[in-house]
C-alpha cells in the first residue's frame, strides 16, 4: 500500500471510530490512551507551573482531545489540530471551551513564531514526509519554544512492527539527528515501556514508582530495545 493511501485509510479509520461509537467514544478514548496519558503527564510535569495562562500550547494530532483537556485544566492556552474531521467534531463537543480545528501537519494555521510548546504524540507513524512536518512545526514555534514528539520505536523488540506493517517506525537516535539538522537543540530520547496485556498492570506500576526514569537515565541505549515508543524533545534556537 502506498504511503498516501495509508494516510487516507488512517484518516477514514479515525473518522469511523468517532462516528461509529458516538457517546461511547469518550470512554474508549480514555481507556485506550490512559497509559500514554500517565506517561505524558509524568514527562511533561516540569513544564506545568502555578500559572500557565500565558503559555500557548499546540496539540498536533489531538484526536478526541483527551490530553488537550488535561492541559487546559492546568491553565494552558490550548489549540488542538487533527486531520480527522470526526475526531475534531468529537473533541469540540466534549470540550467546547478549547480551540480545535481540522488541519494538516504540513500546513498549520498559525503565524511564524506564535506557539510556546508543541506536543505531537502518536502522529509520526502516519506521516508521509517527516522532515517537512518537522520544519513546519518549527516554523510556528517561538524562539526558545519546545517541540515534544512521541512516536514508535524501530529498535523495539515488541511485535508492534509485525502487527502494524503500514506504520512508520523510527530509530530514536536518527530521529534526534533529523531534528538537529533543522536547527533544534535536542535532548536524548526517552523510552516508553509497555508489556503484553496480561502484564498490563506493570505499566501503571512503572509510572507510579517512576522506574522508567531509571531505565531512561542510565540505560536507554540498551533498554531502547524494550521501549515500545519514545519521547524526544527539541528547543528552537
Amino acid at each position: 500500500m502506498a504511503k498516501k493511501e495509508i494516510e487516507l485509510e488512517l484518516e477514514k479509520y479515525n473518522d469511523d471510530l468517532f462516528c461509529s461509537y458516538g457517546e461511547e467514544a469518550k470512554y474508549m478514548v480514555k481507556k485506550n490512551w490512559k497509559h500514554y496519558l500517565g506517561y505524558f503527564l509524568e514527562y511533561f510535569a516540569r513544564y506545568i507551573k502555578k500559572d500557565n495562562s500565558k503559555t500557548f500550547l499546540l496539540d498536533i494530532g489531538c484526536g478526541g482531545g483527551l490530553i488537550s483537556k488535561e492541559l487546559a485544566e492546568r491553565g494552558f492556552q490550548i489549540y488542538g489540530v487533527d486531520f480527522s474531521s470526526k475526531a475534531i467534531k468529537f473533541a469540540q463537543q466534549q470540550n467546547p471551551e478549547i480551540n480545535f480545528q481540522r488541519s494538516s501537519i504540513y500546513e498549520l494555521p498559525f503565524s511564524n513564531g506564535t506557539i510556546d510548546i508543541i506536543i505531537c504524540l502518536g502522529v509520526f507513524q502516519t506521516v508521509i514526509h517527516p522532515e517537512r512536518a518537522l520544519i513546519e512545526m518549527t516554523r510556528v514555534l517561538k524562539k526558545g519554544g519546545i517541540l515534544i514528539v512521541r512516536t514508535l520505536n524501530a529498535l523495539s523488540l515488541s511485535e508492534a512492527k509485525k502487527n502494524n506493517p503500514w506504520f512508520n517506525f523510527y530509530n530514536p537516535f536518527l530521529f534526534k539527528r533529523e531534528m538537529e539538522k533543522i536547527g533544534l537543540t535536542v535532548h536524548r530520547p526517552r523510552g516508553i515501556y509497555f508489556f503484553p496485556k496480561r502484564l498490563d498492570f506493570l505499566v501503571g506500576l512503572i509510572v507510579k514508582i517512576k522506574l522508567y526514569k531509571i531505565l531512561n537515565f542510565l540505560f536507554f541505549p540498551i533498554f531502547a530495545f524494550f521501549a515500545h515508543s519514545f519521547y524526544i524533545e527539541g528547543r528552537k534556537k
